[in-house]
């Protein structure tokens, strides 16, 4: 074969891989074989809101309260888990929270163990709304690392750090939905707050990992300064727009015309990441319109004798409401990192390793309410609200904390080894509600889902195919031998839809 038109021939097949899915397919669509597997219409989710609780939700006194793990007069484990901190419970719950102690637990479901789990005080917001309970799934985790900076891009990604494939939710779905009909708009959005310690790798929430540049989330500050709206005007620029853009299109062009082989684009993957870039710039106003004048503006907020004047959670959360429920460019999939109403001593929302009843009741109870009241009741129909039957509301951590104390002090360590994250709403009802897993009374997950598993188990609930060169393969799922057999584990013990 000649080598040009091998060239050609390689240039061909490397676009079909790199710029779109095999024989004009959209990325994302399931092979024949399992295309009956996918969910639909009416059961898949058509949105995501994610919120990451970073530096690590105590499962023990808000999603996994189990009354009879821990008691003092336990021979094993006693003063663990819920009752790790008793002495100081009412302080933080009833004194602090305003939440009476008869109100602390409420029976939610039995575990795959058959022990009944209680929703604890700190979930309180939740238990108040029995339409978010029924359909609530609180999905048990189980991985072995231990810093955030390699617990955080796994949870975030379902890849381990340094792989080629760590990529996040919000790329897969941008991905998928700029196939399906692009737009100058994106799909998908990543808010982090200003706190946010750089070197802990939240940025694995914008990774592309394989994927195409022009997948990538928009990401953006959540801060108390607006300035990035008046730099979308680009109005430095005055009557000059216009010939700058034409300027920097000519030279884009120029570049992409030398990696041809008879007029056929050879795979270049810088060249489309510049390009995609420069194509955003262009599309800046249609960003700044969808953002708005009062975006990320500047809100306050209150939990548990707490206040504060500059509140991420909530300017965060207002503002992926407003992305999701946009009237002309909804957004598919919006995550906003949580770090709290006020950092805890370890860096984050929950990281409480010195002090953990106060700062887990305040920042989580926080949270809740926050997410809750962004959620329509029954009959509200409130279009500023998000609706359950359209939007999944995800809850994800890196890990939990110990059911012990860390030595030394008044707080608990990192604890991968048994954890919860919650999925609220679109494919998950009333049939899907409870709990898919068990931790058992060391604290230790007994069955349980990997956060590959739960990545994978996301993207078939809104309708993607999860098994793809860019996303995950069929060893990313435990125990099946066949992507079909994946894709039917992923929706039964995950999503609690039997194939």
């Amino acid at each position: 074969m000649r080598r040009r038109d091998f060239l050609v021939g390689s240039a061909a097949t490397a676009g079909l891989l790199y710029g779109g899915s095999a024989y004009g397919q959209v990325w994302g669509h399931a092979p024949e074989e399992s295309a009956s597997l996918l969910l639909g219409e009416g059961v898949k989710a058509n949105k995501v809101l994610e919120v990451f609780l970073y530096g690590g939700l105590s499962p023990w006194e808000s999603f996994y309260t189990v009354p009879e793990f821990g008691r003092p007069e336990d021979p094993d484990y006693a003063n663990q888990q819920f009752y790790l901190f008793q002495s100081q419970l009412s302080d933080v719950f009833t004194g602090a929270c305003g939440i009476p102690n008869d109100q602390w637990m409420q029976p939610f479901a039995l575990d795959s163990a058959g022990t009944m789990v209680n929703l604890g005080p700190a979930a309180q917001p939740f238990q108040q709304r029995p339409d978010i309970l029924a359909r609530m799934r609180v999905v048990v985790m189980r991985h072995a690392l231990e810093p955030h900076e390699a617990a955080i891009p796994y949870a975030l990604s379902g890849m381990r750090l340094g792989s080629p494939r760590l990529v996040g939710m919000g790329a897969h779905i941008q991905r998928h939905f700029i196939e399906v009909a692009p737009r100058a708009e994106p799909y998908s959005y990543v808010l982090q707050p200003e706190n946010i310690l750089g070197t802990d790798n939240t940025r694995a929430a914008d990774a592309v990992g394989l994927h195409p540049g022009s997948a990538r989330p928009l990401a953006l500050k959540i801060n108390s300064s607006q300035r990035f709206l008046s730099q979308l005007d680009r109005a430095n620029l005055g009557d000059r727009r216009a010939a700058w853009d034409a300027l920097s299109q000519h030279y884009a062009q120029a570049s992409r015309a030398r990696y041809q082989v008879d007029g056929v684009p050879l795979r270049a993957s810088s060249l489309s990441d510049h390009q995609a870039a420069s194509t955003s710039i262009r599309q800046a106003d249609a960003i700044r319109n969808v953002l708005g004048d009062g975006f990320m503006a500047q809100r306050g907020a209150s939990a548990c004798s707490a206040s504060e004047d500059l509140a991420y959670t909530s300017m965060g959360l207002e503002s992926a409401v407003r992305l999701l429920n946009h009237p002309t460019a909804a957004a598919r999939y919006v995550n906003v990192v949580d770090t709290g109403l006020r950092l805890a001593d370890g860096g984050g929302g929950y990281d409480t390793h010195f002090d953990h009843p106060y700062p887990q009741a305040r920042n989580t109870t926080y949270m809740l309410q926050e997410v809750a009241q962004r959620i329509n009741q029954p009959g509200e129909n409130d279009p500023t609200k998000l609706d359950l039957d359209e939007t999944m509301v995800v809850l994800t951590t890196e890990f939990g904390r110990t059911p012990t104390r860390q030595p030394g002090g008044n707080g608990t360590n990192h604890h991968p080894y048994g954890y919860v994250c919650i999925l609220l709403g679109g494919p998950i009802g009333p049939d899907q509600a409870g709990v898919a897993g068990a931790i058992g009374p060391d604290g230790r997950a007994t069955d349980y889902i990997t956060p590959s598993e739960l990545r994978a188990a996301l993207l078939a609930g809104v309708g993607i195919y999860p098994f793809a060169h860019e996303s995950f393969a069929v060893g990313d799922v435990r125990d099946v031998p066949t992507e079909r057999d994946a894709l039917a584990w992923l929706q039964e013990t995950v999503l609690g839809r039997p194939a």
